[in-house]
């Protein structure tokens, strides 16, 4: 049984009045006896029987039934062991209720024949316990506790949400006014009345999505091309910009050519799916992001996961697996979007090819930032020609929206012919492509850009260190993440900086675990220095208005590992 399941309450559905529900349950005596089911919820039932229960049966509740099943219209459903939760005298016999153990009550099934299942009922919800403290978003993901109507976990949901969203550390729903750049104004009113933030979790980390020639460059476009690029790629939505964008983009990345998405999330489903068949195997970081996991689901290839960074734990499952598949795709991010930290690629490479698999890395959060010039893991470790499919997104090198894939020419063919995400949606618009394509020449020709980003990333590193915070490796990327590990105080922490004037959204369960909350820090190029400074200081100040420190995480360590 679920957490869910275990606190909120099943719904009940009361049987029809002209039916013949009946459970037939074998006690440890050896007796058989016949209820008529009076009500049922997935996990319980509360029935009638004419049967004498001894004086024992009725002040001991508790007891397993060894077996049951439903019987109705000739048909039979076999319940498994169940548990007496209640036996209470009535004039005509006596009331009994049950709790399932083995097998859930299946009221979504031809059952409902016979239950009084109305999807209009009057049930808001607002009986059920739904603290935020309790719950989160995925009980509602996770559990399945309403097979009936659809919509009985969003009325549960609604009622969360109402109390979630009065929650300190809630932030979602953050509205921005008319402003760009590392500085934007809220609709939110800080203290002294004032809307101006400095934004400490932008994807924009170069901060090309506010300067002034890639706006200039989408205006452009708009004005030549119109609003929208009017179809999929195979059909009307291809224009000469987008073949230069793709060209553009194979060259950075010295592959032979490149295909666009919408989206980074689409890029990933649609190379994912395509590649892979049948009887291929898909190995990925457990870390990668929802997007891969996704594709991976998505696929008709089985999916094996290796530990996080743990290049022996991979090469385990190939030296097991690998000669039962066709076809081997090994999938890593280049900077993992909740740690910042860096894949092994040159390890997991070697690997990868020892047992003849193909490798596909996500540049997402690495493309523009790590690497010599910035282009990415795969040219940290010299592997920009050999790595198979090369995945990006423009939301962090650019700060627009939009993905790719670059590779050799038939696979970028293979794409464009097979990857439904990429065949059945329509194109990015030239204006998006148009400043993508500008953001692109400005990062390869301002050889200032990436360095700026890299100092700014080594001076905020080292603030946090000032007040106690400790890297545990060298920090690469612009996602810098302070692990506060207490929801509270994280809360309390988030409110203070937002007073403050400092724009980072909590990280919580169920995106990390409970212990691993965090602020989830990212360094722009176009940051001053007192701007970073006055991000610590603040950091700082809420630290010790919540009552926290650094030191509080490191003397839990100890615990965690000894369990």
């Amino acid at each position: 049984m679920s957490s869910l399941d275990k606190q909120i309450r099943s719904r009940r559905f009361k049987v029809k009045n002209d039916s013949a529900l009946k459970l037939v349950v074998d006690y440890i005596n050896g007796d058989q006896v016949e209820f008529s089911v009076v009500e049922c919820s997935q996990t319980g039932l509360k029935c009638h029987t004419t049967y004498a229960f001894s004086e024992e049966d009725k002040n001991n509740p508790g007891q397993i039934v060894s077996a049951s099943k439903l019987v109705w219209d000739s048909k039979e459903y076999g319940l498994g062991r169940m548990v007496v939760r209640r036996i209470q005298a009535d004039g005509s016999g006596a009331s009994v209720a049950f709790s399932t153990i083995d097998i859930k009550v299946p009221v979504n099934s031809h059952l409902t024949k016979v239950l009084d299942i109305r999807l209009e009922v009057e049930d808001d919800a607002k009986t059920e316990e739904l603290s935020s403290d309790k719950f989160s978003l995925a009980h509602f993901v996770e559990s399945e506790y309403s097979n009936v109507d659809l919509f009985d976990r969003m009325r549960k949901f609604d009622v969360f949400r109402a109390e979630w969203e009065r929650n300190k550390k809630y932030g979602y729903k953050t509205v921005r006014e008319s402003s760009k750049g590392e500085r934007v104004n809220l609709s939110r009113a800080r203290k002294g009345n004032r809307k101006d933030y400095i934004v400490m979790g932008s994807n924009d980390y170069l901060g090309l999505g506010a300067h002034p020639e890639v706006v200039k460059a989408a205006q452009n476009a708009m004005n030549e091309y119109g609003f929208g690029s009017t179809g999929s790629p195979v059909t009307t939505g291809t224009t000469d910009l987008h073949l230069e964008l793709c060209d553009q983009i194979a060259k950075i990345h010295k592959k032979e050519a490149a295909i666009l998405f919408n989206s980074g999330y689409a890029a990933n489903i649609g190379i994912i799916s395509a590649v892979t068949a049948p009887n291929d195997l898909i190995v990925a970081d457990m870390l990668c992001h929802a997007s891969i996991q996704d594709a991976m689901q998505m696929s008709k290839a089985t999916s094996r996961f290796f530990k996080h960074n743990d290049v022996a734990h991979l090469e385990a499952i190939l030296q097991k697996e690998r000669q039962n598949y066709n076809g081997c795709l090994v999938i890593t991010e280049g900077v993992f979007s909740m740690d910042g930290d860096t894949a092994k690629l040159d390890e997991i490479f070697y690997v990868a090819r020892k047992y003849n698999c193909r490798i596909m890395v996500d540049q997402a959060h690495c493309f523009g930032v790590v690497g010599p010039n910035g282009f990415g893991i795969c040219e940290k470790f010299n592997l920009l020609k050999e790595t198979d499919i090369i995945m990006g997104t423009f939301s962090k090198i650019c700060g627009g929206i939009g993905g790719f894939a670059t590779g050799s020419t038939e696979l970028i063919e293979w794409l464009r012919a097979f990857s439904r995400a990429q065949v059945f949606s329509v194109s990015l618009p030239p204006s998006t492509v148009a400043a993508v394509s500008k953001s692109l020449d400005i990062f390869v020709n301002d050889k200032d850009l990436v360095k700026r980003l890299h100092s700014n990333i080594q001076h905020f590193v080292k603030n946090l260190e000032s007040i106690g915070y400790k890297f545990k490796d060298t920090q690469e990327s612009a996602v810098v993440p302070v692990v506060v590990g207490d929801e509270k105080k994280l809360g309390e922490m988030y409110q203070s900086l937002l007073d403050d004037g400092v724009l980072c959204i909590p990280i919580v369960y169920p995106a990390v675990s409970r212990k691993n909350c965090r602020f989830r820090f990212t360094v722009m190029a176009t940051h001053s220095k007192s701007d970073l400074d006055y991000a610590t200081a603040c950091l700082e100040k809420a630290m010790l208005k919540a009552g926290f420190s650094f030191s509080q995480i490191e003397k839990e360590e100890p615990k965690k590992k000894a369990a």
